[in-house]
């Protein structure tokens, strides 16, 4: 006679599904949407700039890839880079945090109406010399959340306090230089509806 305490075939044994991590969640969603573009891993690469090694190693969930090695694919595969961490209303059990260019970025959440709103909490660090970002889709709003920073288009930065804010289209050079100390930034990438 079976021992009635065992878990064996009991409903309630069953584990629960955990949420993916951010890295199975990235994998998943690069592959999804490379296949479904028709694209072979050696065009995506060309065609992103990306090293196949390294575009290689982020589909088997490897690697820690910058903000903008991911906008590099993701404008290749007509998507945003929230797409990759949201496909099929996945969420990852990470709050995934991006690096690139120096900036430190950790993704917070997307929101869809009219156009695609992704929202960053950015850190620009402390450094001698500007950082210039390369140029990528969409509108940049940034607030000021702590500290002093010039921030915006190579020809015309802005200085922002806490506080403050600016807004410039992504396809142009823009910097972001934190003079006398680290600064931190919620960062709104502005997208238009449709890029799918």
């Amino acid at each position: 006679m079976a021992d009635p305490n065992t878990t064996y075939g009991r409903e309630d044994a069953v584990e629960p599904v955990q949420p993916a991590t951010f890295s199975r969640q990235l994998a998943d969603s690069i592959r999804y949407y490379r296949r479904h573009r028709g694209l072979s891993l050696s065009e995506l690469s060309r065609r992103a700039g990306v090293a196949k090694g390294t575009l290689s190693r982020l589909e088997v969930g490897e690697g820690n890839p910058t903000i903008m090695t991911l906008a590099a694919l993701a404008g290749q595969l007509h998507v945003t880079p929230s797409d990759f961490f949201t496909r099929n209303g996945g969420q990852s059990s990470e709050s995934p945090r991006l690096e690139g260019p120096v900036l430190e970025m950790r993704f917070i959440g997307s929101i869809r109406t009219a156009s695609i709103w992704e929202l960053y909490e950015t850190v620009i660090p402390l450094t001698d010399e500007p950082i210039y970002s390369p140029t990528h889709g969409g509108t940049e709003h940034l607030l000021l959340l702590d500290g002093a920073a010039e921030v915006g288009p190579v020809d015309s930065p802005v200085h922002l306090t806490a506080g403050c804010h600016t807004s410039f289209p992504g396809h142009e050079p823009h910097l972001y230089w934190s003079k006398n100390g680290l600064s931190r930034a919620l960062l709104i990438m502005d997208y238009p509806a449709g890029t799918d």
